[in-house]
């Protein structure tokens, strides 16, 4: 009798699978596989019934691929530039490029495809050539990440189409994800994305190398993991995909004779019932090895290139499973997985609740239901109002929460009730929720407020199923549409399963439970609390007159508009006309108010008042009529003498854009500025502005997690008034770190990876044994000690933006970069703040999971706004409510047009801030509605862009930049230069305009020093120049020759770019009909030149004439904007030094490019300021003023 065969590995591994044939049996024969066009790989599964005939068929097919016809195929040659790319002065080092959209093809053959597996296994003496569309492998993608809006359908939008001689493939690498690269004569390719027709071959060549690397990588980190384990973690992965791994582990293996790794238990399971046979026959040797990139002299660009595993805690891991490709590392125990037993309990119990739902639904459907009134004296009726009503047997009360029978809404029609339910379907199918108000009588109709399953919110399929939101959405309905009552509980403690959603502004809220207990108390009708808020709002909506008691009876006192109180002598913003920030009127009394204005610059810019021009407003004796639904809001005003000094009169000016100062009154707005007369200090009825300003605060320390954006906390904190102290940052860049380190001495600093920090904090935490990681600036130092769970006012997050943005037109659907939102989710579970802000590109509300790479310009397919939705569901699992929006920068006083997304979230307990709404007039008013993911409701806009509402106007590119010094740069060539712009010349030396030579073979170009062109003219130019400067920074990045000469050459008039040059300063790109800019008909941008009285493209991290944003000159001087003029399109405040480890201007630009803009976080900071201020003032209402006190922020 035999001895009993004991299982396999991969029986183990696999137990659900068919009978599968001995791994001996199923070699890939590698050695005959045709890896021509006339035979691609093609990974055949077991259950795979493949006909003869049809593939015969198919390869016939497959035979007939050719490289598609491209129009301008450009040869490579020597002399060939990338668009953007410079000349590089070491002629022996190969350049980096990357090949999109592209083909491997034979030319010997009549181009046809093929796979990528011949320059290994094919025949030696073939020939091969690659076409497709180059660009520059650029230093840095967060370039990328920084600017949406490009034209996705516009496919030659950049990139040209190149044809090149393939000469060799660079060795594939299986210990990191590293791209594959082939090589020609002239150069280095990256293959990024395969054009459609080629995508087969690569697949058949790309997909079992993933694979093998993905076990090899796991047996690195996982010494002892078997290949059971793997299975169970890495479901995506199925048998057959290890079966054709197996020769590329071999190979590997063999090559680099790690006999260590051999042995490791995964791979001895995995080759142990392969035979030794099963190996590939080269007919080449392997290529040279990847080009990985030292970066030596720049350690920024080595550790942002460089990309760690993606650490997470097991409750993101938990929620994050099957979402993401990559093999999460968790750090701490693992998540507790329910069993099958008790997945398939609650399913069935679930089940049976909707097919006791259905049928009760479709009995009552039929009709004849008898609807009744039971009394029992336990429930209150208030005329033909009751609590309680019965559909037969089955009796319904107030404060039920029950099922009701979808029907029509919004063009999406109600779905059948079916007679047999799908073993898929759920409650949330068939039935909407809602919770019972009260029972009318007469008109047999329920009350409902309606509550929201997650999956019919932003949520979808990333809802908990069992998680339910109150609306302030109301309705009465039949009664007969209740098909069930439901069990639900509030749960008031975090992790909060109740909350409101509002669709209006996108927010999830805390339910204030004592409001809801207050007025569910009252009889019905008047126990509904959306009915009472939607009351509210109505009134607040409509104007009212105020009137108070005197003498002579009641006079009018004043009016209230939209929830706001106007009285006589107050200040007031009105709209006054379509474009251009609001009027301010100041009220003598009612039907008549005295017009006020701002203080035109050009006529009192000497006068020592006007320290900050925005907030100085002057009182004429003209009279004007105001109608009341033009009012917007009041505004304080004090008079000038009122302020003790001009640190106070600061104080008043930043504590809130609605706060102005008064010195004078003018006869009319046409007076001469010598009839001006002083306002006197008690021109008005005011108060003490020192009880305004000294509003009791209490500091709390802030943690950060951070990019490069260490200036949203610093800002929120302005903005909150002292609330908020940045204490820690984690920032991965050295010189980034290092910047941090110059500008806030106190600022705990750890210069590591967030995936190593997160690991080294949680593991401290649990007393374990742990490694404390360097700081990246050298290597040596220890990180400081691990932050603390539980002392955290606030995390910012500023995540990468490349493979969210539309300006990566390369983005890949698989960027490990984009799972760092699980890194910083998995910070918020750790830390617990009270307060968690993110920011991103607009862009990341299109993130889609799992989605697949669809064509040169874009991802498709996968969980729509999946990235949000996770994050989101991730919130609400640790307990935070959340809100987010789109803002404009330019909204808040920034001279740059730069829209982003940003998210609050607070945990219960604490108030969530509100976004801010706009407090400058900017004129690009669109880009800010966010559609959800759910196509029957109109896109949402919870911020107000409507031009003529704000307090305040734009600021420009000259408000922003004018004090600062004029300079230009030298013309490398002047005696080539035509007869205009020599005289150009010579009049800016005659105008005493420095000059300073740009040589690329310095580190930077401009002056030295800290000088100025005159005194702060404006309010920004006077926040810019609080403190003083050392070293201002006002210089450039050094460039070519010829790129310097191009720059000089272009006029000195708004929007003049490279179509302005002289025919012999041309470049190929945009001279030549065949290059992408001549595709598109020679389009602008290029060398493009700022408009002085208009605003800041966005701010990005590349600048440069030819970048992606290329709208780099100086609106008034021949060169392009120095270092300090990019800092003040982002609000960077002058003293705010910039530090580069390798003394790179370039990364300085990156660091200013990847900020938050001053203004935006200050915007924030005040609405934080705002709530946490009325939580004080509900606390002081139920303690008592001694009790709520806060201690004074210093």
């Amino acid at each position: 009798m035999p001895p009993p065969r004991r299982p396999t590995a991969w029986e183990v591994s696999f137990p659900d699978e068919v009978e599968m044939p001995q791994i001996e049996d199923l070699r890939l024969e590698s050695g005959s596989r045709a890896r021509t066009s006339g035979s691609p790989l093609k990974r055949k599964y077991p259950a795979d019934a493949e006909d003869p005939n049809d593939a015969l068929q198919e390869r016939a097919a497959k035979r007939a691929l050719r490289l598609p016809a491209a129009p301008g195929l450009i040869n490579e040659t020597a002399e060939y530039l990338a668009p953007g790319e410079d000349v590089d002065p070491n002629p022996s080092r190969k350049p980096d490029r990357v090949l999109y959209n592209f083909c491997i093809f034979n030319p010997g053959a009549k181009n046809e495809l093929v796979s990528l597996e011949e320059f290994e296994t094919g025949d030696k003496n073939r020939k091969f050539a690659a076409a497709g569309i180059v660009l520059l492998d650029d230093e840095d993608e967060e370039d990328y990440g920084q600017e949406d809006g490009v034209d996705e359908d516009n496919e030659d939008a950049e990139g040209e189409h190149v044809l090149v001689e393939v000469i060799a493939l660079c060795r594939f690498d299986y210990f990191a994800e590293m791209p594959v690269f082939i090589e020609t004569q002239f150069a280095t390719y990256e293959l990024r994305g395969p054009s459609t027709q080629y995508k087969p071959f690569w697949m058949d060549f790309f997909a079992p190398r993933r694979v093998a690397r993905a076990l090899l990588t796991n047996v690195q980190a996982h010494p002892q993991q078997s290949l059971t384990q793997f299975h169970i973690e890495s479901p995506h992965f199925s048998s057959q995909d290890f079966r054709e791994a197996i020769p590329y582990i071999r190979e590997e293996l063999d090559d680099s004779g790690d006999t260590l790794l051999r042995d490791r238990p995964l791979l001895k399971e995995l080759l142990s019932g392969s035979s030794n046979a099963d190996r590939r026959q080269r007919t080449r040797p392997r290529g040279r090895a990847n080009p990985k990139r030292t970066f030596l002299g720049n350690p920024d660009l080595a550790v942002l290139k460089a990309e760690s595993q993606t650490h997470v805690t097991p409750l993101i891991a938990r929620l994050a499973k099957g979402y993401f490709d990559e093999t999460l590392q968790v750090v701490g125990p693992p998540p507790k997985v329910p069993t099958k037993a008790e997945i398939d309990a609650q399913r069935m119990a679930a089940f049976r609740f909707l097919e006791r739902c259905v049928a009760r639904a479709r009995r009552q459907e039929k009709g004849g239901a008898r609807i009744t009134f039971p009394s029992d004296g336990q429930h209150r009726q208030s005329g033909h109002c009751v609590e309680k009503a019965a559909i037969g047997d089955d009796v319904y009360k107030t404060g039920d929460f029950v099922c009701v029978r979808k029907g029509h809404y919004h063009n999406v029609p109600a779905p059948q009730l079916p007679v047999i339910i799908p073993s898929d379907a759920q409650l949330e199918d068939y039935f909407w929720f809602a919770r019972v108000i009260y029972f009318h009588v007469d008109s047999r109709k329920v009350h409902l407020q309606w509550v929201e399953h997650g999956s019919q919110i932003i949520l979808k399929e990333m809802a908990d199923p069992q998680e339910l939101f109150l609306t302030t959405l109301c309705e009465d309905q039949p009664i007969t549409v209740i098909a069930g009552t439901m069990p639900v509980t509030y749960s008031m403690t975090a992790p909060q399963k109740k909350n409101h959603f509002f669709y209006s502004d996108i927010s999830c809220t805390s339910l204030d439970r004592g409001e809801m207990d207050r007025v569910f108390s009252k009889l019905p009708p008047n126990n509904c609390l959306p009915c009472l808020r939607t009351e509210l709002y109505h009134i607040n909506a409509g104007w009212d007159v105020l009137k108070e008691s005197t003498p002579e009876g009641k006079v009018v006192a004043g009016v209230t508009f939209e929830g706001k109180k106007y009285h006589t002598n107050d200040f007031f913003l009105y709209t006054g006309g379509r474009n251009g920030p609001a009027q301010i009127g100041y009220i003598e009394g009612f039907l008549v108010a005295d017009r006020g204005e701002r203080l035109a610059e050009n006529s009192v810019h000497e006068d020592g008042r006007n320290l900050y021009p925005e907030r100085h407003v002057f009182l004429t004796d003209e009279k004007t009529e105001v109608f009341v639904d033009q009012l917007i809001a009041p505004i304080h005003v004090y008079a000038w003498d009122f302020f003790v000094n001009e640190t106070e009169l600061k104080r008043w000016v930043d504590y809130s854009p609605y706060n102005f100062y008064c010195a004078y009154r003018l006869p009319s707005l046409a007076a001469e500025w010598t009839q001006r007369v002083t306002v006197p200090k008690t021109f008005a009825n005011i108060g003490n502005v020192n009880s305004i300003l000294n509003t009791i605060v209490k500091v709390i320390s802030v943690w950060i997690f951070s990019g490069e954006r260490v200036l949203l906390a610093r800002h929120l904190l302005k903005g909150s008034r002292g609330l908020f102290k940045p204490t820690h940052l984690i920032e991965i860049s050295p010189s980034a770190a290092r910047t941090a380190q110059k500008n806030a001495p106190n600022l705990v600093t750890y210069n590591q990876d967030a995936n190593v920090l997160l690991r080294y904090f949680i593991k401290s935490k649990a007393n374990q044994d742990v490694e404390v990681p360097r700081q990246l600036w050298d290597d040596k130092t220890p990180v400081p000690p691990p932050m603390e769970p539980g002392r955290v006012g606030a995390i910012y997050a500023g995540l990468p933006c490349q493979s969210h943005s539309g300006l990566n037109m390369y983005r890949k659907a698989e960027d490990r970069k984009s799972n760092l939102i699980l890194n910083a989710l998995s910070y918020v579970d750790f830390l617990r703040p009270d307060f968690f802000f993110l920011e991103n590109v607009p862009g990341f509300l299109k993130y889609s999971l799992l989605a697949q790479q669809a064509s040169r310009h874009r991802v498709e397919g996968g969980i729509e706004m999946g990235g949000l939705k996770l994050m989101l569901r991730a919130l609400l699992e640790m307990g935070y409510q959340w809100r987010f929006s789109l803002l404009q920068a330019g909204n808040y006083g920034a001279p740059q047009n730069r829209v982003r997304f940003f998210l609050v979230a607070a945990r219960h307990g604490q108030p969530l801030p509100d976004m801010p709404q706009p407090t400058h007039d900017f004129e690009v008013t669109h880009q800010l509605r966010v559609q959800l993911p759910y196509s029957h409701r109109p896109r949402i806009a919870p911020i107000r862009t409507s031009r003529g509402r704000a307090p305040h106007a734009a600021v420009s590119v000259e408000d922003a930049i004018d004090d600062l010094l004029a300079w230009d740069w030298k013309h490398p060539r002047k005696a080539s230069a035509s007869s205009n712009l020599k005289n150009l010349i010579n009049e800016r030396k005659l105008n005493h305009i420095s000059v300073y030579e740009c040589d690329h073979k310095k580190a930077h170009c401009g002056p030295a020093g800290a000088d100025y062109k005159h005194e702060p003219r404006t309010s920004f130019q006077r926040q810019a120049r609080e403190r003083s400067a050392q070293e201002l920074q006002h210089y450039t990045r050094c460039l070519l020759p010829k790129t310097v000469e191009r720059v000089v050459s272009i006029p000195l008039e708004v929007g003049a770019d490279f179509r302005a040059l002289p025919d012999n300063l041309a470049e190929w790109q945009f001279a030549n009909p065949t290059s992408s800019v001549g595709r598109n008909k020679f389009r602008g941008g290029l060398y493009g030149r700022l408009d002085y009285h208009g605003y800041f493209p966005t701010t990005v991290t590349n600048m440069h004439p030819t970048a992606k944003q290329s709208k780099v000159l100086h609106p008034q001087c021949l060169r392009m904007v120095t270092v300090r003029e990019l800092a003040r399109s982002q609000g960077f405040p002058d003293w705010f030094c910039f530090v580069s480890v390798n003394n790179n201007v370039v990364t300085l630009h990156r660091q200013i490019g990847n900020a938050v803009p001053w203004q935006v976080s200050r915007a924030l900071g005040r609405e934080l300021r705002a709530a946490l201020f009325e939580k004080w003032k509900k606390r002081k209402l139920l303690v008592g003023e001694e009790d709520a006190r806060m201690d004074t922020a210093d």
